[in-house]
């Protein structure tokens, strides 16, 4: 196998918030749609709140409608007001749509980029946020919206990292070609100056997300590493984008799924009889979150 000594972590904070700001990912006024998540995801949060912040921000504001008059919430009548809105969806489904406004934006999906298929990551997040959320559930319930959020959002930090070093994303693309299978952070210290898990972690912290959130986004691939009062969420995106991966949403940086993280596992209290049974009804699910939250 190719080998070559680490690459030195030349990259810092600094460098990774210009590269973020000049793709759009940070920035903005105190409206954009990464401060109203931040709001969004205070426990204490209000749904009057809710209303008055989605409303300084037109793009969220029409998409929150957009969702909350999709088929799938099967309302009679059109709802044209934001509180309207909120109350159909709920507070959980309302966080979800900011997330998928913030993955619009940073991964756009009608361009193409030469090393990473973009409309695959989105694919793939989409299937890590299902199945970090239907995984709570089972015994982590509270931890629900957050598993989808860090589900959904755990790979932007992959376009910053182009950006930064596209070199060494496009040395770990041929090693994946030529069948590299080892795990992520390992072709990353490798061949990379950053990794893409500390690139969203910046993010979060610059989007001031709770530090769960920040923790999952840096340890998603060893969940093990988080702090032991977020491991929980880490564990929880970890095991979801394992399912993922398993049921076909793969991109070219990851082709193929890993082996499930026993540790995690044990951590969560979980058997692979239910990660089955969240397997099983993963790809219909994933059809359903594209039809509700992006398409359109």
């Amino acid at each position: 196998m190719d080998s070559l000594p680490p690459s030195p972590r030349s990259i810092d904070r600094e460098q990774i918030l210009r590269a973020a700001a000049s793709l759009g990912v940070v920035g903005g006024g105190p409206h954009s749609a990464p401060r109203i998540m931040a709001a969004l995801c205070r426990p204490a949060v209000e749904a009057a709140e809710v209303a008055g912040l989605i409303g300084q921000e037109p793009a969220l504001y029409a998409r929150v409608l957009r969702v909350a008059n999709s088929p799938f919430y099967g309302q009679r009548r059109a709802i044209t007001t934001l509180d309207r809105a909120v109350v159909v969806l709920g507070l959980e489904a309302v966080r979800g749509v900011a997330a998928a406004a913030c993955l619009d934006r940073t991964l756009p999906r009608g361009q193409r980029h030469p090393l990473v298929d973009l409309k695959l990551v989105v694919q793939h997040s989409l299937a890590t946020a299902s199945a970090a959320e239907a995984l709570a559930r089972i015994g982590k319930p509270a931890l629900a919206s957050e598993a989808f959020i860090a589900g959904l959002l755990h790979n932007l930090g992959i376009l910053v990292q182009m950006k930064l070093d596209g070199p060494g994303v496009e040395a770990i693309v041929h090693l994946r070609a030529g069948d590299d299978q080892r795990e992520m952070r390992t072709l990353e210290t490798e061949r990379s100056t950053v990794g893409h898990e500390e690139c969203i972690a910046v993010i979060f912290e610059e989007w001031q997300l709770p530090e769960s959130l920040i923790a999952a986004a840096r340890d998603h691939h060893d969940p093990m590493a988080a702090p032991p009062a977020h491991r929980d969420l880490a564990a929880l995106v970890n095991l979801g984008a394992t399912l993922g991966l398993a049921a076909g949403s793969t991109f070219t940086l990851e082709p193929s799924p890993p082996p499930r993280s026993l540790a995690a596992m044990a951590w969560l209290g979980v058997e692979d009889a239910q990660l089955d049974a969240i397997a099983i009804e993963l790809p219909a699910r994933v059809t359903e979150l594209r039809q509700r939250l992006l398409d359109g």
